[in-house]
């Protein structure tokens, strides 16, 4: 049975998982299940309320303000909570959308202009180096799923470029707080509608989300608060790295270093027997030649730099740093 709307263009690759979905969400159920990234631990499945989705939806389309006139493309897996996500702020909003498979440049022999897009931070740096001019002609680039690294956030402002970033996860049904980046950026991350913010003694951000769910939802990501409704984005817990005592973020140190890497990277702590863990730096590359100067991060400076030549990503395209330095680690079969 085909339940795919007018309004939603669908290439063949995708179709059955599109028309899968669809089914689902027009069910008697009350919710969707949706897989969370893995980045930080094995993936889980959870369940997400219908009514909760459409609140999430909402918020976008009021916030982007689209309607029957504006076309989104759908570049992300349908697998991922921001796939489904494009899918029904399409059906609520009567957008016109064209669905594609998910492709390291979605821009690439692309015929068509868009309003607005969503895509991880690796698409965006593809869409930068191979399809600029496609790019620019977008009128509003959201981003997710991962931190966007300094040197891309440096692209984006020489080419003159802004997209919003933004911050959420499966468990909030997408973003409930945008930051800009690129020109005219700001540190900071909103809120959207209905949403507010504390932090708990450890500084991890709590989010309130009534629509969503009554419960408060706890992450594991340090914040510096501005008030209920802002936040800075200092790193997540999980990578956190105790080095002699020293907690070092490795997302703040990957943001001060960013401009000195031409390859993609990342910050991680390895096993040590006089700190405990020290910082190490992992560059995904063969070409070692390149000379280094962190001394000026002191305590918090990478100890020594690994070359890899492909990384290992997760299903949605987040690096995945606990399988690449085991890999980096383990010693050649």
């Amino acid at each position: 049975m085909d339940v795919i709307p007018k309004n939603i263009d669908c290439h063949t690759e995708v179709k059955s998982e599109l028309n899968d979905f669809l089914i689902d969400w027009f069910s008697d159920k009350t919710y969707i299940n949706s897989c969370t990234s893995g980045s930080t631990g094995k993936p889980q499945e959870i369940q997400l309320r219908k009514e909760g989705v459409q609140f999430s939806a909402q918020n976008t389309i009021d916030y982007f303000k689209l309607n029957e006139y504006s076309k989104a493309l759908l570049c992300l897996p349908l697998t991922t909570i921001g796939g489904k996500m494009m899918v029904i702020r399409a059906l609520m909003s009567n957008m016109k959308l064209v669905v594609q498979k998910a492709t390291a440049n979605p821009l690439k022999d692309q015929n068509q202009t868009y309003d607005f897009i969503a895509v991880n931070p690796m698409q965006l740096s593809n869409m930068l180096n191979h399809s600029l001019n496609e790019l620019k002609q977008i009128t509003t680039i959201l981003v997710g799923g991962a931190p966007i690294h300094a040197q891309l956030e440096n692209r984006l402002k020489t080419e003159g470029i802004f997209v919003y970033h933004s911050y959420g996860m499966t468990e909030t049904a997408s973003h409930v707080a945008l930051r800009k980046v690129g020109h005219n950026e700001s540190k900071f991350y909103s809120a959207l509608i209905g949403i507010t913010f504390e932090t708990n003694e450890y500084g991890n951000l709590i989010i309130h989300y009534p629509a969503l769910n009554t419960n408060p939802i706890q992450t594991n990501d340090q914040v510096k608060l501005l008030n209920s409704y802002s936040f800075e984005w200092i790193g997540r817990n999980d990578f956190v790295i105790n080095s002699g005592g020293i907690k070092v973020h490795p997302e703040e140190v990957e943001s001060k270093i960013a401009d000195q890497i031409a390859y993609p990277f990342f910050i991680t702590g390895i096993p040590d027997e006089v700190l405990g863990e020290k910082v190490v730096l992992v560059i995904e590359s063969t070409n070692s030649d390149g000379f280094y100067n962190f001394d000026f991060l002191g305590n918090h400076k990478p100890r020594e730099v690994y070359f890899v030549e492909k990384f290992i990503y997760t299903t949605s395209e987040k690096i995945d740093r606990k399988a690449t330095i085991k890999l980096v680690l383990s010693p050649n079969p």
